[in-house]
């Protein structure tokens, strides 16, 4: 019977130590001098990194959302959410696989395919961990993929691979919200220069949060906050600050 016990906690406390590797990771990336401007718009600021593990980039978003606070963005981007499909013109949709705690879970992500399917669609299962800042409402996702049997991998879809990943949704001023997030990605396009393929995911990254913006801003997108988030419920936080 011990035995069994061991065997169920395993998966468990891998998830764990999978997890905070991946924040160490993002937080050590995102606090770091090495940040170079790369691309600056109204909407928002990208900048970039060459990775010290990789050859690839590593990129850094930062966008400002106007008259919506973090609760409400966050209901629009969380991907349990009902809005993340209205706007989210990548994604070929989202899925939970398994809940591992209040505060993390195995999600589905799908996206489809671009550029006359020069980039492929591409799926990624990714262990997620969302958080709430009980002083001011900062809400956060760090992401990595994972290995699961309950999401086998399909002939024809590219099974991607998330590395460390970190988004935050802060409060900006009395009534505007900050996003701040960093993604780093391997597209792996035979035969495509490094120059385009470094193109490609900046790119990508300001269609997202352009996309985001533009459904924010619009008067008639009502938010519900009353729908269940992993880590994000209003709930779920006030009940743990109870327990403290």
């Amino acid at each position: 019977m011990m035995s069994s016990c061991a065997e169920s906690e395993q998966p468990t406390n891998d998830y764990e130590a999978m997890i905070q590797r991946a924040e160490s990771r993002v937080f050590h990336l995102l606090h770091s001098l090495e940040w170079q401007l790369h691309t600056e718009k109204k909407t928002g600021s990208i900048w970039s990194m060459k990775c010290n593990l990789m050859d690839n980039y590593i990129f850094r978003y930062e966008g400002r959302i106007p008259n919506r606070s973090c609760a409400e963005v966050s209901a629009m981007i969380h991907p349990e959410g009902l809005h993340r499909q209205k706007w989210d013109s990548q994604s070929a949709g989202t899925s939970l696989i398994e809940d591992i705690g209040f505060d993390t879970s195995i999600i589905l992500h799908k996206t489809k395919s671009r550029m006359m399917g020069l980039i492929s669609a591409r799926e990624t299962v990714d262990l997620c961990r969302f958080t709430t800042d009980p002083i001011d409402g900062t809400r956060s996702v760090v992401m990595v993929s994972v290995e699961s049997e309950k999401v086998p991998q399909k002939s024809g879809v590219v099974r991607a691979q998330t590395y460390p990943t970190l988004l935050l949704i802060s409060p900006l001023g009395a009534t505007d919200t900050k996003i701040t997030a960093i993604l780093q990605a391997e597209l792996f396009l035979q035969g495509i220069p490094h120059s385009v393929v470094d193109s490609l995911m900046p790119k990508g990254i300001s269609n997202f949060f352009d996309d985001l913006i533009k459904y924010a801003s619009n008067d008639s997108t009502k938010v519900s906050l009353n729908h269940s988030l992993t880590g994000w419920s209003e709930g779920i936080e006030a009940a743990k600050i109870e327990q403290c």
